[in-house]
């Protein structure tokens, strides 16, 4: 057998190879999507049980709601997320297109403060979704509290990130679901991120 025929086959073969690793992939990204759906349920419901917090984890109802680029009626006090390439940034929309976060390392190495922007800037050019949940406070209380929060400069990843700082406009508590999720079991948290931005996009 010549030295073509024998490149041949094995690239014949490298190429089956690699088909098959691929389909492999494709199944356990599917797998880990299906598994997070559940996974990022339950801790959402959850919600930080860890705190001491007297409400019964129960209590907390979620659902995603895809948001208009106008967003012309959605509520003051509504908490935004938005996936990126490894998070799903967070924010609390203040009415009038506004939107306060934690701007974090999203414009440069340093961390930025809590500001606020517009709904256009917070998505970035990816989808924003509103979580529907139940919260401690009133709309205005959650707005006055955000607010009462800007230009605090003391981003931490894993301590005092967006999402820290929305859930304590909402609830109070300063929690983060994805860095517990993170730290248990990254592949999932990714898988979820993914699957907002790629299987939900409304």
């Amino acid at each position: 057998m010549n030295t073509l025929a024998i490149k041949l086959i094995n690239g014949v073969s490298s190429l089956r190879t690699a088909i098959i690793l691929c389909l492999a992939i494709i199944a356990m990204d599917f797998a880990g999507y299906m598994k997070v759906l559940m996974f990022e349920s339950c801790l959402f419901v959850e919600r930080c049980n860890s705190s001491k917090s007297s409400r019964k984890s129960s209590m907390f109802a979620l659902a995603l709601v895809p948001v208009e680029k106008d967003a012309g009626d959605l509520p003051i006090g509504s908490h935004l997320i938005s996936p990126r390439k490894f998070y799903a940034h967070h924010g609390i929309y203040l009415g009038r297109g506004d939107v306060a976060h934690y701007s974090g390392f999203s414009s440069s190495l340093k961390p930025g403060p809590i500001e606020v922007t517009d709904l256009e800037s917070f998505a970035n050019g990816k989808p924003v979704w509103l979580i529907r949940e139940s919260c401690e406070y009133s709309s205005d209380e959650i707005v006055r509290r955000a607010r009462s929060r800007m230009g605090e400069s003391q981003y931490r990843i894993l301590s005092n990130n967006c999402e820290h700082f929305c859930n304590w406009c909402i609830s109070g508590e300063s929690c983060s679901v994805q860095v517990r999720a993170f730290l248990h079991c990254p592949r999932y948290l990714l898988s979820f991120i993914s699957a907002l931005e790629v299987y939900f996009i409304a």
